[in-house]
Formats: C-alpha cells, structure tokens, sequence
C-alpha cells in the first residue's frame, strides 16, 4: 500500500512521557515536569525535526491546568505555538491517567468538569494551531479502568469497580469529545487502547475459552463502546473512536496464571505462540476500518534496536498485507523514570538523559537505536530520514543520605508492577528494596557509574547481568558491575523481595526534587 502523504507528515512520530497520576503512596507523578520537558520543550522539538518526526504526542496536564475549576491555560498556550512555529503537529493527550485531586471519577462532575476543561483547552489549541487539530481524550481506558477501578493500583485505588469505572471514562471522553467539536468541528480523536493478546498456558486447554472471551470482548471493548458498537446510550459514534490507536510493547502478550504457574510474558523472539503484529493488526483493521498507528512502542537498554528492527518488519508486512498503518510513535521520546523507582531512568527513549553541574537534563541520542531508525525510515518513510548528530553520553555524580530501616518488614507489593523503596541513603551508599510479584519483572536499565549488589531476601529470582541470565536462590547475593544493563524476573510461584545496595547512584540532579531518604515519607 502506497501513500501519497502520511497521515501526521511522517510514518515515524516521538511521544512525551505524560503520567501524572497518583501512587498508592500519595506521590503525583508528573512525567513532563521530571524530564524536564516543560522547560525544554523548544529544544525538544528541535531534536524532533532532526530525527525526521512531523509530528509528536504531547500532553495537556488537567490537574495543573485546573485548579478547583480555575483553568490556567498559559502553558498550553505556549506549548501549542512553539509547535506551530517548529512545523510539528501535535496529536493533544488530555488525561493521562491523572486529574485534579478534589474530583471523584465515579461522579457526575467529573464528566462535566473534564468536558469544561477539554472545551478551554482545544479553544487556544485551535486559535494556536495551523491545520488539522488531534486529541486523545482519555489514554488507555482499558488498562486506566483496570488498573485503577479494578486492583487499586493508582487514583482512584478502587477494587472490583473495573467495569464501572470503563464505562465512566468512556462517557467522559465522549463528553469532552462533543466539546472539542463546539469549538473545533474538524479536529479529529486519536483513542488510544493496549493492543494485548490472552494465551492459555501450556498444559491447560481448558482455558483457552478464557483467553479467547478476553481477546475477543474485553480487549477491543472501549473501542466498541466509544464507536458506538456497544451501548449505543453512551453516545458514541465511529467518529467519536477516529483514529484507531494501539499501545504495543514486548510484553503486550502473556499467558493466564494459574496455582501451578505464574503468569508468563511471550517473547517475540523464542515464543512459537507469540502472534505476529501483523496478524493483530489486520485483525484490529477488519474490525474498525482505517487509519491505524501505533500509538506507543518501545524497549528498554540495549533491546531497543531490535525491537526497532523487529516492528518496522511487522510493519511492513502489514502494509503489504493492506493494513493502513499510518503511524509509528516511539514512546517515550526522552527516557524517563519508571513510576516505582522515581531515582533511575530506565533508557528507553530516543534520547537518553544526562544530568549536569545546573540540574538540568541534557539529551543524547542513543547511537544504536537512531542507526535502527535510520535504517527503518529508509525501508518504510525514505523521505523524512533523521539527520539528527551523534554525542557521547555524560554521567553525573550520585548523591545521598541516611536512613534505617528492617527490609522483611517495610517490603510491600503492587499489582501490574514491581515495588520499590529506599531504606538507606548515606552519602556514598545507598540501600533499596525491590518487591516484585510471582512472573513480574524489573525492567533492564544501567547506571553508568554504579555498582550494584543484590541479595534476594525472600523468594528466589533470575537476575540479567549484561547478556547473562543467573539463577540466584534466597540467601544469595550477586554483584552487578557499574555500566551494564541489569534487571530482575519473579520466575517463581512466591513473592520476591530483592534488597539492593549500589555505591554510588545518581539521583537528585536529575530531578530537582527530594533526597531519596525523603521519598518513602507520606
């Protein structure tokens, strides 16, 4: 399939990192601010341009914007006309996962307060904007309604409201839909789900009628309540859907656990159960029509290029295979820190970070993963090819302080994630614990500087040391060398609770924010 001009200008887009919801803890995470996308956002944009992107994920922050229904909109304002003057469209994310803390989201103002917001907001975006206007009202409402209305991971914490709360987020981005369109008829949604896949696990085909209820309903359900598929009382219309936008990382796949065995990721690579994307993606374009992007894609450290590689293949065979793939958002753009342990970026931008003498963070592209994409632009997108220069990374000093603390007895668990806390920060040391639930993992990232020893306090665990897998067993402590990628899989049945100790750590200049020994205070 040949396209005469891409949908967004290029095939190749970048996305902000935008989190800003609550953690069980109290913390607001507020992704722009920590990678200091706020204050270099011009710059960003530059690097945009040089990385051969027409257009980026950017993100409106409802809890700044709105504060007890008074709406400060300069910071819009002022991102919108800086991509107007960078030539770069910018696709509007208006609640991502966060919203103001004095609202209840299974309350009827919610809805009528996000719709107010959304109507100021897309008012200065379109008298900013040169052109088509793109928003994602609410981002992933299946994995939000799961995550906060069913296990309590995140605002609101609640349990066993899953459905609910779906149906209160799906009413809530078709209420600020219609707002949108008050004040600008012809912007165009991009929702945005993950695309995820349900296998029965080995031995036990018997649920596979499970797995197959979860991929067939529940995976495409928003969707089909925003299209107007199924109920139809909520308002939506296959307009309202627009742009059908997929989520999809290497740990989009996984199989039901069960007493005998934990939940297992699919890898792409070695999993002869593992479905292509090309398969789902023309599953997902016989179901709803054209266009499809891939909303967020993306790999940690070293797995960056190949996934890369990997997904421009699917891509193209996709393409091949007429699916109108319009759209392929590397997410994030600027690495960012994982929600649970707010002191390490885990490298999975374009662009790494490296924190200097000011606090500020400098970018540095990531020399193997812009070879990939220079590689994939040629193949798929030859006429926006990144011409963006290459630059040595450059590491900063970690500081610390002093804490105490009996790690058994502080451990604590999430759900759809690892825990993390700091127990002791001396200025030279400092001492953490990771609590990680039976087939979870702690992603693979580095830190340039630091040496890391673990020992598994309860549980035991496969620890990734550069290429090398280890089996290390409860009791047992492995040293992991300053500069290599490192991470942590539960591949048992127990929970595994893993204390680290690393000499030394960045922290704090990345963040402008508190000492680690202050993180854990509420």
């Amino acid at each position: 399939m040949e396209t005469a001009r891409w949908l967004f200008g290029s095939l190749f887009l970048g996305g902000f990192e935008c989190s800003t919801h609550l953690t069980v803890e109290g913390h607001r995470l507020d992704m722009i601010a920590t990678t200091q996308h706020d204050i270099q956002a011009q710059g960003d944009y530059e690097l945009c341009r040089g990385l051969g992107f027409c257009a980026v994920r950017e993100s409106a922050r409802w809890h700044l914007i709105d504060r007890g229904g008074k709406l400060d909109l300069d910071g819009v304002r002022q991102l919108a006309r800086l991509g107007r003057e960078s030539g770069l469209i910018q696709i509007w994310d208006l609640m991502h996962y966060g919203y103001p803390d004095d609202l209840d989201p299974f309350s009827l103002e919610f809805c009528e307060r996000f719709a107010r917001y959304v109507r100021a907001v897309a008012t200065v975006i379109r008298a900013e904007t040169v052109g088509q206007t793109f928003y994602t009202p609410i981002n992933e409402i299946s994995y939000n309604a799961w995550a906060s209305g069913q296990v309590g991971y995140m605002a609101p914490f609640a349990r066993e409201r899953g459905d609910e709360y779906k149906r209160a987020l799906v009413r809530a981005a078709i209420a600020a839909t219609n707002a949108i369109w008050e004040v600008d008829p012809d912007a165009r949604m991009f929702n945005v789900d993950p695309l995820v896949r349900m296998h029965a696990p080995k031995g036990r085909p018997d649920l596979k009628p499970e797995a197959d209820h979860f991929n067939q309903y529940f995976v495409t359900e928003a969707f089909d309540m925003l299209a107007g598929r199924v109920e139809a009382e909520l308002g939506g219309s296959r307009r309202h859907l627009g742009i059908v936008g997929l989520n999809y990382y290497e740990g989009n796949q996984w199989t039901i656990a069960t007493p005998e065995l934990p939940q297992h990721f699919l890898g792409w690579r070695e999993d002869p159960e593992w479905i292509p994307l090309a398969d789902l993606l023309l599953e997902l374009q016989t179901r709803y029509g054209a266009p499809i992007v891939i909303a967020e894609t993306g790999a940690a450290g070293d797995q960056r290029a190949n996934w890369l590689k990997h997904l421009t293949q699917q891509v193209k065979e996709a393409r091949e295979r007429g699916v109108d793939v319009q759209g392929i958002c590397w997410y994030p753009l600027i690495s960012s820190p994982d929600w649970e342990d707010p002191t390490a970026f885990f490298d999975g931008g374009l662009f790494d970070v490296a924190p200097q003498a000011d606090g500020s963070l400098k970018r540095v592209l990531a020399r193997p993963v812009m070879e990939a994409l220079r590689e994939a632009q040629t193949l798929l997108d030859p006429d926006n090819v990144a011409v963006a220069s290459l630059e040595p990374l450059v590491t900063a000093r970690a500081e610390s302080s002093y804490l105490f603390a009996q790690p058994l007895e502080r451990a604590r668990f999430k759900a759809d994630n690892f825990a993390y806390q700091t127990l002791l920060a001396g200025e030279e040391l400092i001492v953490e614990l990771y609590s990680i639930e039976p087939g979870f993992s702690l992603p693979g990232h580095k830190h340039e500087k630091s040496e890391h020893v673990l020992t598994i306090m309860s549980g035991n665990a496969d620890i990734m040391i550069g290429k090398s897998w280890i089996r290390v067993l409860q009791g047992e402590t492995v040293l992991v060398p300053a500069g290599l990628y490192h991470g942590i899989h539960n591949y048992g049945t127990e929970r595994l609770v893993v204390q680290q100790v690393s000499s030394p750590k960045p922290w704090d200049a990345r963040f402008r924010g508190p000492h680690p020994s202050e993180l854990d205070k509420g």
